[in-house]
């Protein structure tokens, strides 16, 4: 377990309410000098490339206490490693409730894992906030009220992957390769269901993450004759998958989950030759492409990463703008809840952001959530890599 701290950020981000200056109401974990937050998220193991978020949540925070908390008090993050093992996330989760005393969790990681916990904490009334996860389970705000994701739901990106594909490849004959739970079952669900008339699907491959390789569902799929790819792979897979395909002299156009697509964690380990026209969703501007570094929401994203996230590959801008993102939003809810720091006004407030537009953004894209909609994002912007960074394809698109 590590603990970071917290300072605040110079932009001010603007809910829709006003901030809470009555008395002081305080939940677990809260102090007049300390909110206690917690996590857990894949250190070790098949995913690992994901602990990015959790590391740069923990960056976030760490300039948010530099710079004196908020409302003068520091956050204490607490992140768990759970080797996204989800009996490990269960025992993980039950300690920082349970003993730590964390107020909420924040950027946990992993939809298996997450689903796993769910349960538990909506039945104890504890905010499990902007999970890495595009679960629908974590947009049913009837089902599960005290859980929010933060990735856009991978059904609704699977829609849009399936209409995009049909606008830069009419007639294309597809191949899927998916993670066997309920990450790849659910980009695919709504990768079928939005299947427009002349693209098909031919073939078909799944994999376990416990699996070494995908070589073999890569050499199956070729033999489909499919020219274009879907992906629905986490990092390690992804990778092995790009670099494969090239290998055996198979060059379908590829489409990659948005929250996995990652220059650092995957094209670079692919093979940056190989990547060269992939594509993928996204919500946010590329940190990596020189054209942006004069962007205030760019040069102020990279000042922060250069200072803090010192962890982290600079390459690895989703996952790392995932965790930037997570904790932006949680610094204004805590900003919002002003003394009324309890669970109750924490989840009050998370579904209640009002058009947040935070400048690593697309301009257009923006953040919105209400009591019966947990869903982050409703609009999405296409992207190429170029072998450097990320063109945009067309316009921003939603469903």
């Amino acid at each position: 377990m590590r603990s970071a701290r917290l300072g605040l950020c110079g932009m001010v981000l603007l809910l829709a309410v006003a901030p809470a200056m009555a008395q002081k109401s305080y939940g677990p974990g809260v102090t007049d000098t300390e909110i206690k937050l917690g996590n857990t998220a894949p250190y070790s193991g098949p995913v690992s490339a994901a602990s990015t978020v959790a590391k740069s949540v923990a960056a976030y925070f760490d300039k948010i206490n530099a710079e004196g908390g908020i409302n003068g008090r520091k956050i204490n993050f607490i992140t768990v490693d759970d080797g996204y093992a989800p009996p490990k996330t269960v025992e993980a989760t039950r300690r920082l409730v349970e003993s730590d005393q964390v107020l909420a969790f924040v950027g946990s990681v992993g939809t298996p894992p997450q689903l796993a916990v769910r349960k538990y904490l909506n039945d104890r009334k504890v905010p499990q906030l902007f999970v890495g996860s595009g679960s629908s389970l974590f947009h049913d705000a009837q089902s599960s009220p005290w859980s929010l994701g933060s990735s856009p739901s991978y059904e609704f990106e699977g829609r849009l992957d399936a209409k995009h594909f049909a606008q830069v490849l009419p007639g294309a004959r597809v191949a899927v390769l998916s993670q066997n739970d309920d990450f790849g079952r659910e980009f695919l669900r709504g990768f079928k269901a939005a299947l427009p008339q002349g693209l098909t699907i031919v073939a078909e491959q799944t994999y376990e993450t416990s699996d070494p390789t995908v070589d073999s569902q890569i050499l199956a799929l070729k033999g489909s004759g499919a020219t274009a790819f879907a992906l629905f792979a986490t990092q390690k897979f992804a990778a092995q998958a790009i670099r494969r395909a090239h290998e055996i002299d198979w060059k379908p156009k590829i489409i990659l989950p948005g929250v996995i697509a990652s220059i650092g964690a995957v094209l670079t380990p692919a093979g940056i030759e190989n990547s060269i026209g992939v594509i993928t969703a996204t919500t946010s501007k590329d940190s990596n492409d020189p054209r942006l570094q004069q962007d205030p929401g760019v040069a102020a994203y990279v000042e922060w990463f250069r200072k803090y996230n010192t962890k982290v590959d600079f390459r690895d801008s989703q996952a790392a703008q995932g965790g930037y993102i997570d904790a932006q939003l949680m610094v204004a809810i805590l900003k919002a809840c002003g003394n009324e720091l309890t669970r109750e006004s924490v989840m009050r407030h998370a579904a209640s952001l009002k058009d947040i537009r935070l400048p690593i953004f697309i301009d257009g894209i923006a953040v919105n959530t209400t009591s019966t909609d947990y869903s982050l994002f409703r609009q999405l912007q296409f992207q190429s890599f170029n072998g450097k960074s990320w063109d945009l394809v067309g316009r921003i698109v939603s469903d």
